[in-house]
């Protein structure tokens, strides 16, 4: 065992080197002031060549027991030294973070990627570690719905397990924690073994492959902030009333997924001449009460939509293994698109030379209007322009004076231009934009508005992308509930 001290201004770093493992003990603060010379010393202490499967091995341990204070860019050169581990194949482990340090870590909603991917408490463990070996179990429809309702999800099914996120829990934060992120299933969640899973790419190729959950890690990674939203969301809204489940607001979440993008993998098969679309196709399977024989759970994307659209082969969610109720041990991330082309459990890519026709693209998951004479139907793809008030609740009661009003935007064309809120009758005012914009995942807004009279009054929000597409002024009905993203509205009464 080797040690070595490193100091970067206001932070000293001991250097502690054992087999396959440095552990890097801080002690200080970890500032804007520093952050720049901490992040390259972490950079640096990462190997830069190593066999990717012993890379995976090999760990590198933040001890930060010592660490009195992290502003928030601190706790994004934490995030960052995190990202870069991961890119070089390496677990980054945030160790023993004292209480004052893991409650700013809370507060941020950033334990859902530090907690959840590496921290490992005093004389604990990591929490689910990315792995490729053993047997993950099927959870049990009874325990999976009671973790559901444990974590304050709004349960809509139990078998298949259906829940939606709580609007409260949308507050704050890049990132919904895996346990609070909404799920949507069509049948029983399958039971896949990692060690003889095999993920198969056929069809209109130079090269068919078979890859192994250990294949793709070796291969060159991403991670993105993407947010999945089901077309069905609002659904409970329409009237009059459709069939389907019958989501409120929640059926939305964003998480920071980590992957093999798409098209590495197309790429290194080869799309022969001819391609028109690929085929995703999951594990899930079942009945249905219009089918004598069980289906499987299948989508496809044309190929410029494949290639073009920075779909991933994910096989990690807030930086811990994909849990199993969202598609473990990989499933297909497709940015901006409603989720259900975010296919879970993935088996299979087919690339095909015509439309393809299974169950859920042409029977389902289609718009149907009634116009004029003519029916006219549309297939669900990118998600529409939504704003969501997530601050204050729906009839509460709020004092006069100023009241923060608060949400999250989003659209699947583009990134969010601005959102707007007015209060009652009165005029639309531009709300503040949080952060950069957003591509791929939700935007958080604000509006610190006067509320001077007592008495009822409505909220409402509209928010307005890049593409100039903006939320209408009422629900637009059809026949199976998707894609209704009307201006919300939230009532509140002024004390």
């Amino acid at each position: 065992m080797a040690t070595q001290p490193l100091s970067p201004s206001g932070l000293k770093l001991q250097l502690e080197e054992k087999p396959n493992e440095t552990i890097i003990h801080c002690k200080g603060k970890i500032t804007a002031e520093n952050l720049e010379v901490f992040q390259r010393e972490i950079r640096d202490l990462m190997p830069e060549s190593r066999d990717p499967i012993a890379a995976i091995a090999y760990r590198i341990v933040l001890d930060l027991s010592n660490v009195s204070h992290v502003d928030s860019s601190g706790l994004g050169a934490l995030l960052g030294a995190w990202t870069a581990a991961r890119d070089k194949g390496c677990d980054l482990e945030i160790a023993n973070l004292n209480p004052r340090v893991e409650k700013l870590v809370e507060i941020t909603k950033l334990d859902t990627v530090f907690k959840r991917g590496r921290i490992v408490a005093a004389g604990g463990s990591p929490s689910t570690p990315l792995g490729v070996e053993g047997t993950l179990t099927a959870l049990d429809p009874e325990e999976a719905c009671q973790q559901a309702i444990d974590a304050g999800m709004l349960v809509h099914r139990a078998d298949p397990l259906n829940c939606e996120t709580s609007i409260p829990a949308l507050i704050g934060g890049v990132v919904m924690p895996n346990a609070r992120f909404y799920v949507r299933n069509h049948f029983q969640v399958p039971r896949l073994d990692p060690s003889s899973w095999r993920l198969n790419l056929v069809g209109l190729v130079e090269r068919p492959l078979s890859l192994s959950l250990r294949d793709l890690m070796k291969m060159p990674s991403q991670t993105q902030f993407v947010t999945l939203e089901c077309a069905g969301n609002g659904r409970s809204l329409l009237s009059p009333r459709v069939n389907g489940e019958q989501w409120n607001f929640g059926a939305v979440s964003t998480a920071e997924w980590t992957g093999v993008p798409l098209v590495e993998v197309l790429d290194r098969a080869g799309i022969k001449l001819g391609a028109r679309e690929v085929v995703f196709r999951g594990a899930d399977s079942g009945k249905l009460d219009t089918t004598s024989k069980p289906i499987g759970f299948e989508r496809s994307l044309g190929m410029d939509d494949a290639q073009g659209c920075e779909a991933l082969l994910a096989y990690a969610m807030n930086g811990e293994t994909l849990p199993i109720q969202h598609g473990y041990p990989l499933r297909v991330i497709v940015p901006g698109w409603y989720a259900v082309a975010s296919v879970k459990w993935l088996t299979e890519l087919e690339v095909i030379s015509g439309p393809f026709s299974g169950h859920y693209q042409t029977e389902t998951y289609f718009f149907e209007w009634q116009r004029g004479e003519e029916v006219v139907r549309e297939r669900v793809s990118l998600q529409r322009v939504r704003s969501l008030i997530t601050e204050p609740e729906p009839d509460s009661e709020v004092e006069q004076g100023e009241l923060p009003i608060r949400g999250v935007a989003w659209s699947g064309a583009a990134p969010i231009a601005r959102v707007e809120v007015r209060i009652g009758g009165g005029p639309w005012q531009d709300a503040r934009l949080v952060g950069g914009r957003k591509r791929h995942s939700w935007q958080g807004w604000e509006l610190i508005a006067r509320l001077e009279q007592p008495g009822s009054t409505v909220i409402s929000a509209r928010a307005t992308d890049m593409a100039s597409r903006t939320q209408p002024d009422s629900p637009e009905w059809n026949r199976l509930g998707y894609g209704n993203n009307p201006i919300q509205k939230v009532r509140v009464d002024v004390r």
